[in-house]
C-alpha cells in the first residue's frame, strides 16, 4: 500500500481552513469599515456586483434542491406527505416570526 493511501494528507500550518479564512475576513472587514468608512464608498461597485451574483444564484439553487429532493423521495405519496409537512412548518415558523 502506498503511503498516501494509509495516512491523511496534512495541510501546511500557514494555510488555514476555509472557515478560519472567512472569520478572518469578517473581522478584518469589520475593523476596516469601522476605522475607515469612506473606503466603503470607494468599492461600492464590488458590493453591488457581489449582491447581484448572490441574488442570481438563489432561484436555480432552490429549484435544483426541490427537484433533487422530489426525485430522491421516490413514491408520489411520500412526496405529498413531505410537501404537507414543509408547508405546515413554513406556516408555523412564519407566524412565529411575525410575533417576534
Amino acid at each position: 500500500m502506498k503511503r498516501s493511501q494509509t495516512h491523511a494528507v496534512r495541510r501546511p500550518w500557514y494555510r488555514p481552513s476555509l472557515t478560519t479564512q472567512i472569520m478572518i475576513g469578517l473581522v478584518v472587514g469589520g475593523v476596516i469599515g469601522w476605522l475607515r468608512p469612506d473606503w466603503g464608498n470607494a468599492v461600492y461597485f464590488l458590493r453591488d456586483i457581489f449582491i447581484n451574483l448572490i441574488k442570481s444564484i438563489i432561484a436555480p439553487l432552490v429549484f435544483s434542491t426541490i427537484v433533487v429532493g422530489i426525485a430522491g423521495a421516490g413514491a408520489l405519496r411520500k412526496v405529498g406527505r413531505m410537501g404537507i409537512k414543509a408547508l405546515v412548518y413554513f406556516e408555523i415558523v412564519t407566524t412565529a416570526a411575525l410575533f417576534i
